[in-house]
């Protein structure tokens, strides 16, 4: 048998799918496909983006060679290929079905990006992120027969975010750490963003984006041109892109001047345009002063290295310097000797873990070695320490930042140990989630005490709706009672609008009883018949439906777990509904139907009436809200607000679709077990 053109190529899948026996499937011989589904079946197989196609009423499944990786090994693939939907993905039916049964019966594409969706794969259960799109496919009728995936997998996408997301807070807190600060220049559009300390420097307002001349006009008058043509070189592809300079600030504000080194790096596109340009800026005024004040070369050196460990001996936290692959111990602070529970002549000198054998096995060596050898920083917090305190170890929890330290020549020399005890604020804060544990029981105290008010609060609605109708039923009999009188002119019309707008007060009084009393869900749910529910209103309505002429249509309409009152006030709300609105030109004809789906029972209500325009599908469910006058229709506006109420006690959901002039579908979805 010769293979149809649309059916050629496809790789691994197209052969799966041309040796596949459509025949004896529910899709039938491909030779007899509908013209849509040959076509989109060959864009499918032919694409090298994922695709996934599910198509007819038991969504029989059709996929390409880039969507079988998302499969894994020892999964569905490839028993997948043919499947009806239902079989194939019962783990996750319940999350993707609504999307396909939206996309079925309203045309609408959905979009998901980087959503969660557990499947089964390489023999077990996985969290697999996708971003992906549901699209309806029409048969060659035009109706709505397919739904097409267009996706692709994001779960190393996550990943990676959320990794970046951790290293990014990690960067800062170096950052905040060392002083520093931080520029990223738009080469294209000569604007930076920068750190809330570069900004003071510069005396610059925290705005998202700053002119680069801003910052210039800040520079030294001497220094401007320079700096100019640092960054033009470093923006030129010959240079690497590298930025390396020393210039002067002065504060516009406070006229202060300080001295900074700034550091940074161009990156350049394909075409070698520069498309972003950052780095960061570092204040060196004590140095450059201390370096001022020294003539020779040696002298520089030994004044910098000096002002370097008095900044390390009198900083406000615990600083060491550890020299070389052994790690000693060259330079410590009074704040870090307190904090290893160490003298200095015990450690000074010395490889940390000689000097601490206590520290080691507890990660150290790992991080060092990660920081001495890549050069990478290393940032954590709260991190839980064994430590001696009074001749025994004792849990402390340590903040710390380890920072490559660079030799002159450019090597890496040591690794500079900026830590903080932090044992004390992690023993409150625990304090404090207590504190917040016993708040949380409070407050689900409070929220009881909160539905004891609202179940009186319907109360009071409920009696007050009751007191309400002793004036109105006054108002209606002393009306009527004159109209046994003999009553001519203006004042008839002015009784018969009396008595109108008694009846709607009644209406309204009732309607709003119901509404109060449908909020309640202390109810117990039994089971109700809804075939024996809508026989019994088909009864109550007889007399309405014999004069419109209608053709009351239902069968097969299961037993749910409900309110049976409120599930007949449901079902009566909806039924009267749609013998309210039916078309004078056609014969009225309302259908009552039923299919399960998943978890859910799909009761459709659908009638030949007016309908209404689509953008009113959510307002009709609102209390009060008509969309017709009510000399054209009566009603209060409450009943479908009524309806939407009593699905929610029920744990479900009701929507309306409907085309203008065609009529209108209502659809309730009911669990289909206990709630």
């Amino acid at each position: 048998m010769s293979i149809p053109d649309f059916l050629q190529g496809g790789g691994e899948m197209g052969e799966r799918t041309r040796a596949y026996d459509w025949a004896s499937s529910p899709v039938g011989a491909p030779e007899q496909w509908p013209k849509s589904l040959q076509t989109v079946v060959a864009t499918l197989l032919s694409s090298r983006f994922p695709m996934f196609l599910w198509w007819g009423a038991d969504l029989i499944q059709f996929y390409n060679d880039a969507y079988r990786p998302s499969m894994g090994n020892d999964g569905k693939h490839p028993q997948a290929l043919g499947q009806k939907g239902k079989d194939c993905w019962p783990e996750i039916w319940d999350i993707i079905y609504p999307l396909i049964f939206r996309v079925l019966t309203t045309g609408q594409s959905t979009w998901s990006e980087d959503q969660l969706v557990p499947i089964y794969r390489d023999g077990a259960i996985q969290d697999v992120y996708w971003t992906f799109s549901y699209s309806p496919i029409r048969d060659d009728q035009g109706v709505i027969t397919g739904v097409l995936v267009i996706c692709t997998e994001t779960t190393e996408k996550v990943a990676y975010l959320r990794q970046l997301s951790d290293s990014k807070k990690e960067l800062e807190f170096a950052i905040d750490s060392a002083d520093l600060g931080t520029w990223d220049l738009n080469p294209a559009t000569n604007k930076f963003t920068a750190n809330a300390r570069l900004k003071e420097w510069f005396g610059l307002q925290p705005a998202e984006e700053i002119d680069l001349t801003k910052a210039i006009d800040s520079m030294h008058e001497d220094d401007r041109e320079r700096v100019v043509e640092a960054i033009q070189y470093a923006l030129d592809p010959v240079s690497g892109g590298y930025y390396d300079i020393d210039y002067r600030i002065v504060n516009p504000n406070s006229g202060f001047q300080r001295i900074v080194h700034a550091k940074g790096k161009a990156i350049f596109d394909d075409q070698q345009n520069p498309v972003r340009f950052n780095g960061i800026l570092q204040d060196i005024t004590d140095q450059k002063h201390a370096e001022a004040t020294e003539r020779l070369a040696r002298q520089k050196i030994e004044e910098s290295e000096k002002n370097f460990r008095n900044t390390i001996l009198k900083a406000p936290v615990a600083i060491s310097i550890l020299r070389g692959p052994e790690y000693v111990i060259e330079i410590v602070n009074d704040r870090m000797l307190e904090l290893w529970g160490a003298a200095s002549d015990a450690v000074l000198h010395k490889p940390l873990f000689e000097a601490l054998p206590e520290v080691r096995d507890q990660g150290f060596e790992r991080l060092l070695h990660q920081v001495y050898h890549t050069g990478a920083s290393v940032a954590i917090q709260e991190y839980p320490v064994q430590l001696l305190r009074n001749g025994k170890l004792e849990q402390e929890f340590v903040s710390f930042l380890y920072e490559s330290e660079i030799g002159t020549g450019g090597q890496i020399t040591g690794v500079i140990a900026v830590a903080l005890l932090v044992t004390a604020q992690v023993i409150a804060r625990r304090q404090i989630e207590d504190v917040v544990t016993e708040r949380t029981r409070e407050l689900a105290e409070a929220n009881r005490h909160l539905e004891r008010s609202n179940a009186d609060l319907r109360q009071f609605a409920h009696v007050a709706s009751h007191d309400l109708q002793e004036p109105v039923r006054k108002i209606a009999t002393y009306a009527s009672l004159l109209e046994t009188c003999t009553i001519e002119g203006p004042a008839e019309n002015f009784l018969q609008k009396i008595t109108t707008a008694a009846a709607r007060m009644k209406a309204l009084i009732r309607d709003v009883l119901v509404y109060s009393e449908v909020s309640d869900q202390d109810a117990l749910f039994e089971p109700v018949n809804l075939q024996t529910t809508v026989k019994e209103l088909q009864s109550e309505f007889e007399l309405l439906i014999s004069q419109k002429g209608v053709r009351l249509e239902y069968h097969d309409l299961p037993i749910v777990q409900g309110i049976p009152l409120q599930m007949s006030q449901l079902f009566g709300n909806l039924l009267s509904n749609a013998l309210k609105y039916t078309n004078p030109d056609v014969p009225p004809v309302i259908v009552i139907s039923c299919e399960q789906e998943g978890k859910y029972f799909h009761l459709r209500f659908r009638d030949n009436g007016i309908g209404f325009e689509p953008q009113f599908a959510e307002h009709i469910f609102r209390i009060f809200q008509r969309l017709h006058r009510k000399s054209e229709f009566s009603g209060t506006g409450i009943g479908l607000a009524i309806c939407k109420k009593i699905v929610e006690n029920h744990y479900g959901e009701i929507y309306a679709t409907s085309i203008p002039g065609q009529g209108a579908t209502f659809h309730v979805l009911l669990p289909a077990g206990l709630p």
